[in-house]
This record gives C-alpha cells, sequence and structure tokens, in this order.
C-alpha cells in the first residue's frame, strides 16, 4: 500500500464499531453489576471524607479505595466489555489494573507524603469530577442507564484519579503520571472519531485533574543550605 493510500484513510476507519455501540457498553455493565455499584458510589463519597483527616490511616485508605477503582474499573469495564470490541481497550485495561497496583504499593511502601494539603480546592475538583463526569454518557445515549460511575466507568475512574498525584512523592509520581496520560489520548481519540462530543470531556477532565494535582501539591521545602 502506498502512502497516498494510507493519506485516504481517516481516524474514523480505524474504529470497527459505532457510538451506539459504544454507549450499549455502559448499559450493560450497569445492567449486569446492579446493585453493586453502589459501592462504588460510597467510595467516591469517602475519599473527599477522608482526604481532610491527618492522620496517615484516613489517607492511606482514601488512596486504597482509588487503587480499588482502578483496578474494578480496568479489569471490568476495559477487559470484560470494551476489550471485545477494541483490542487496545483490553491492552489500557491492565494497565489500569497495574495502575491501581502502583497506587498501593505507593500507600504501603512510603510514596505518599505526609505533609498537609490545600484539602480545599482537591475535594472541590474531586466531587465535580464523581458527580458531574458521570452523566456525559447519558446526555450522549440518552438514557440515565449509561451513567459512567467512578471505580466503573474508566472516564470518570481516570478524571478523579489523576488527583491522587498531589499525595505521591516525585518517584513515584512519575511512574503514575503516565497511564492517565496515555489514556487521556487514546480515549480523546476514540471519541473524536466515533463523534461523541460530550465524551470529549473526560480525556480533558483527566488533564485538568493532572495539573491540578501538580498545583495543589504540598512544596519541597527548601534545604537549610
Amino acid at each position: 500500500m502506498s502512502g497516498a493510500d494510507w493519506l485516504s484513510y481517516s481516524l474514523q476507519d480505524f474504529v470497527m464499531f459505532g457510538p451506539q455501540a459504544f454507549l450499549r457498553l455502559f448499559v450493560r455493565i450497569n445492567q449486569d453489576i446492579w446493585p453493586w455499584q453502589l459501592l462504588a458510589v460510597l467510595a467516591a463519597i469517602a475519599v473527599p471524607a477522608m482526604l481532610p483527616k491527618q492522620d496517615g490511616r484516613s489517607r492511606h485508605l482514601a488512596l486504597g479505595l482509588v487503587s480499588a477503582a482502578w483496578i474494578f474499573s480496568g479489569y471490568g469495564f476495559l477487559v470484560g466489555y470494551f476489550g471485545p470490541i477494541n483490542w487496545p481497550a483490553a491492552w489500557f485495561g491492565w494497565a489500569f489494573v497495574a495502575q491501581g497496583g502502583l497506587l498501593a504499593a505507593a500507600a504501603l511502601f512510603g510514596g505518599v507524603h505526609e505533609r498537609r494539603l490545600r484539602n480545599g480546592p482537591l475535594v472541590l475538583c474531586w466531587l465535580m469530577a464523581v458527580c458531574g463526569l458521570p452523566w456525559l454518557p447519558v446526555a450522549e445515549a440518552g438514557s440515565w442507564q449509561a451513567i459512567a460511575l467512578f471505580g466503573v466507568a474508566p472516564g470518570t475512574t481516570a478524571a478523579a484519579g489523576a488527583l491522587a498525584i498531589a499525595l505521591m512523592t516525585g518517584f513515584w509520581r512519575g511512574l503514575y503520571l503516565i497511564v492517565p496520560l496515555l489514556w487521556s489520548l487514546f480515549s480523546a481519540a476514540i471519541f473524536w472519531a466515533l463523534q461523541t462530543w460530550w465524551l470529549l470531556l473526560f480525556p480533558m477532565a483527566t488533564l485538568m485533574g493532572i495539573g491540578v494535582a501538580f498545583w495543589f501539591s504540598p512544596r519541597q521545602g527548601r534545604s537549610p543550605g
């Protein structure tokens, strides 16, 4: 195939499913796991309730819930539902599982700093993500059953989970940053190809979450020298 032939293809030619098939995935997973997604709702509420507390146990438990959300959305939605119709999505699903393991390892092995956070802005951004973003597929599909809950749908999970960067130290932060960035690029390409314009807010929110996390994370203090 010549270079001119490749240039005749558009992004839509590489997506072998339509927007309705994709939006149906949200409906299917919500129907299949009912009523267990209520636990995801409780987790989304519990995390901002724990973050303002300055004891290490509460902060580590909050990160444990975010870790579980990465794992369940990756294996459940991406591997189990999206992967069969889009094979790169299955790879990202396993990357989400690894991301959850990475966050758990950071919490266990000193990758989370204990300094005081500017909790108000982080909690506000968290609540905006877990309360606002789930309704984007509803707006596209026209059905409330397409709701994209934190811990179930990867878009909401990645956007809210990106805020955990604010709690992480340098080495762990660099590793943790890879998956949200790559997922933002991949999902934006998919949503653009499907022309599901509302869903483009998912990768935008993830990138904004990364920026917010860096902005509100504690600054390293100057050394006495």
